[in-house]
């Protein structure tokens, strides 16, 4: 049975985001390095407390909206604090029990973590690790944070950075080529000036042949850079070109939105190339009193924001519970198709 995801009036699947989120993370599990107070791990005595933030494991977002603190015992042992997914489990429209906070624990030993694709799968479990430390009598020992952390700006600027580089060497590519520097003359040609060569010239020298170096290609040529980046430049040798580029997969739409009594909602046009069916938001959120953005990706904060994508438009929306007023918003799209 054929299944549609972003497609009109069909559901996208909590399996496909997560694969699709897996994916433009490379696999990589982390905590959000700028949401909340980032899951910081702490202990006292035999207790362990994890602070407000936000995690994703294996395309998978988890949040902690406050603080938690579980015992850890006082059994001699060593010890992995992890955020569990067991996805064998289901959840309740009023109840989550897929995800768990765990302490796994080995006697000689840290133990070994279960990490089962779950991505692939779609079930089994998959075990995060947020601490280790050895328990006794006497409290806590050898306490380690094993965070890892993910920063969704640094992300989206190595993508910059690297088609930038790209381009830096396309264009001395064409400045050696010009100069002539990177010259290889396959079926003859006119040289000007001196001609130095290390080692012995193999072939036969036909001096009676003479025939003009061309200034220009006798055809020029159109260079197309797609994909990622878009743009193009006539080339013909005579000189220099410059390719300016443009983004072809990620658009960053802004403005404002007006909250009454907490909540409200704006209409957003679709930026050119762009529909309901070849592209998905990968990330959104609301500035509040210029105090930094809450709710920017796929979690809730002081204003919980959402995004819906239809025929002609998309729609974001935000709740602010008591705040009102004008508020900036910023939606992030990419096109996968």
């Amino acid at each position: 049975m054929l299944k549609g995801h972003v497609f009109s009036k069909q559901l996208f699947g909590n399996p496909i985001f997560a694969l699709f989120i897996n994916t433009f993370l490379n696999g990589k599990n982390g905590v959000s390095n700028n949401y909340k107070n980032g899951m910081a791990v702490s202990f006292s005595g035999p207790n362990i407390t994890i602070q407000s933030g936000a995690v994703c494991i294996q395309g998978r977002f988890l949040e902690e909206d406050s603080y938690t603190t579980i015992p850890a015992g006082t059994d001699s042992a060593y010890c992995k604090l992890v955020i569990e997914i067991d996805l064998d489990k289901q959840n309740s429209e009023s109840e989550f029990v897929q995800g768990a906070y765990k302490i796994v624990k080995g006697s000689g030993s840290y133990p070994a973590l279960t990490q089962t694709d779950i991505v692939k799968n779609n079930s089994g479990i998959y075990q995060y690790e947020l601490a280790r430390f050895r328990t006794s009598s006497s409290g806590i020992l050898e306490f380690q944070d094993m965070r890892t952390f993910l920063d969704f700006q640094s992300i989206y600027d190595a993508i910059q950075t690297e088609y930038r580089e790209i381009l830096k060497q396309l264009q001395e590519e064409f400045a050696n080529v010009e100069d002539g520097s990177a010259y290889l003359l396959k079926s003859g040609g006119k040289i000007e000036g001196d001609l130095e060569v290390t080692g012995s010239i193999n072939g036969t020298v036909n001096k009676s042949k003479d025939s003009e170096i061309a200034d220009k290609l006798s055809n020029a040529r159109k260079i197309t850079l797609s994909g990622a980046v878009s743009g193009n430049a006539d080339f013909d040798g005579s000189k220099n070109v410059i390719i300016n580029t443009n983004l072809s997969n990620i658009a960053v739409l802004t403005g404002k939105i007006s909250l009454s009594n907490g909540s409200g909602n704006v209409q957003i046009n679709y930026p050119s190339g762009f529909n309901m069916n070849n592209c998905v938001p990968i990330s959104y959120g609301c500035v509040y009193n210029s105090g930094g953005w809450w709710g920017f990706g796929y979690v809730q904060s002081a204003i919980s924001t959402g995004v819906r994508l239809s025929s002609s438009s998309l729609t974001f929306y935000a709740d602010g519970g008591a705040i009102s007023g004008n508020q900036n918003y910023k939606v992030v799209l990419m096109k996968i198709s």
